[in-house]
């Protein structure tokens, strides 16, 4: 019996992330300066009082903003969020890159997966990220037959390769 025949749960894609942080204003004015996002709302009261509702312009909401408890340790939740890039290009890709150097945006690494090229930074709260370029199809199936092929590859790439 094949997980779509055990489970009803068809999942699209990720509706929003939420983030712990040590201040949401700030995290907020990053987001939006870096990524480009609308601060759409902030909560002023109940469970997420202090809360910032970001959107990269669709979505009522694609990340929040939570603050983090005193003393709380931020940025090793996860791994890291993928950003799909909504240019397709190797040349999105180096403005990216230079965005983020201009800006003195911590870069972790530059991975190539075979279908697609992603550059790896951090938020100010150490929460890791990665805008990515995708090389190869996803609507059709391809992305999925090559990252099996070459079974996940993550090969290194120099910036100066870009």
């Amino acid at each position: 019996m094949s997980q779509i025949e055990l489970s009803p749960i068809r999942v699209e894609k990720i509706a929003h992330i939420v983030l712990f942080v040590k201040d949401p204003e700030a995290s907020a004015q990053w987001y939006s300066d870096v990524l480009n996002m609308k601060i759409v709302a902030r909560a002023a009261d109940g469970p997420y009082k202090g809360g910032v509702f970001l959107s990269f312009g669709v979505s009522d909401h694609d990340i929040a903003l939570f603050p983090a408890a005193e003393g709380a340790t931020t940025g090793q939740e996860f791994e890291h969020i993928g950003l799909k890039m909504a240019g397709t290009s190797m040349d999105d890709l180096r403005r990216n890159y230079s965005f983020f150097a201009e800006r003195g945006i911590k870069i972790a690494e530059i991975l190539d997966h075979g279908v697609s090229t992603g550059i790896y930074f951090y938020d100010p709260d150490g929460h890791m990220l990665e805008v990515f370029c995708q090389r190869i199809p996803q609507e059709t199936g391809e992305s999925q037959a090559e990252l099996n092929r070459n079974q996940g590859q993550a090969d290194p790439v120099d910036p100066a390769a870009l």
